[in-house]
C-alpha cells in the first residue's frame, strides 16, 4: 500500500513540475510567418540559382545579404524597387536596406544570359 501512495506522489510530483517547464512558446500556434521589420535575409547567389532564406517578407524595411557562393561575378536586382548592385564578385557579400510595399517582386541577376539560365526569382511582401 505505502508504494502506491509513493509512486502516486511521483508521478503528481513529476506533472507538477514537467507544467511549471512547459510552455514559454508563442501562443497561436507556433512562429510567425514571414520577417519581421528590420530584420535581415540573407540571398545566395550562384550558378545559376538566387535563393533567399525566407521568399516572404512582410512590408517595410528590410536588410538583405546578398552573398555571391559562385565562381563568376553577378550582380542583384529587384523590380519595382531602386535595389540594381552591381558587381558582385564570387565570395563577397553585399548589403542593401529596402523599403518593401505589398506585393510581388521578380529578383534577378541583368548580366547577359544569367537570368535566362535560371537566376530568377520572385518574393512575396505580404501582412
Amino acid at each position: 500500500m505505502r508504494r502506491w501512495v509513493w509512486l502516486g506522489a511521483v508521478v503528481l510530483l513529476v506533472a507538477a513540475v514537467a507544467a511549471a517547464c512547459g510552455g514559454g512558446g508563442q501562443q497561436g500556434g507556433g512562429q510567425p510567418s514571414g520577417t519581421p521589420e528590420g530584420s535581415a535575409v540573407t540571398v545566395m547567389e550562384k550558378e545559376w540559382t538566387i535563393q533567399f532564406s525566407s521568399s516572404t517578407m512582410k512590408p517595410g524595411k528590410v536588410k538583405l545579404l546578398i552573398k555571391n557562393e559562385g565562381t563568376i561575378e553577378h550582380n542583384f536586382v529587384i523590380e519595382g524597387t531602386n535595389v540594381d548592385l552591381e558587381a558582385i564578385p564570387p565570395g563577397s557579400t553585399k548589403e542593401v536596406t529596402v523599403d518593401l510595399k505589398p506585393g510581388t517582386y521578380n529578383v534577378l541577376c541583368t548580366i547577359a544570359g544569367h537570368s535566362e539560365a535560371g537566376m530568377k526569382t520572385t518574393i512575396t511582401v505580404a501582412q
